[in-house]
């Protein structure tokens, strides 16, 4: 007689989940809420180094249906993601980097630095840390880099 077969859960997400299927991956996996951090400003000649963490609900995500990579959006449903964002988000927190700092300490510094400071002002702890590009080390909880994170994953 042959026994039950147990399929295995799957903690890979398969290609067209869309923004939401890493976050769902590690949710299942036990490593909710997922954070996301990504900055602004990185690629600009002058102005300020912006660095942002968010935690989103994994429950409306029919709401955040128009959530795309800012680059990619109309200055109109940037602003709409954004009101959408903050009204369902567990958490999230903003860093502005002055340039001033970004002329004393350098880029990539002040870029890492306002990663931690992003996650560290969350209200909340978060299970699991997508960051969008490259790893960044001591942030306490497990994190992933992804590169286009802002293109794969909601959170970012």
């Amino acid at each position: 007689m042959q026994g039950v077969v147990q399929r295995h859960p799957g903690y890979t997400p398969r290609r067209g989940t869309g923004l939401t299927g890493y976050e769902r991956v590690l949710a299942r996996a036990g490593l909710a809420p997922v954070a996301g951090i990504d900055e602004a400003g990185r690629g600009a000649c002058a102005g300020p180094l912006v660095v942002a963490a968010v935690l989103l609900d994994q429950r409306p995500r029919s709401a955040l249906a128009g959530l795309a990579d800012s680059k990619a959006l109309t200055a109109a449903a940037r602003e709409a993601a954004y009101q959408d964002i903050v009204r369902y988000a567990l958490a999230w927190h903003v860093v502005v980097i002055p340039p001033r700092d970004i002329d004393r300490l350098g880029l990539h510094v002040c870029n890492v630095t306002g990663m931690r400071r992003a996650l560290a002002g969350l209200a909340c702890r978060p299970g699991y840390v997508i960051t969008d590009g490259f790893p960044v080390r001591g942030l306490a909880v497990p994190a992933l880099a992804m590169w286009k994170g802002d293109e794969v994953a909601a959170c970012v």
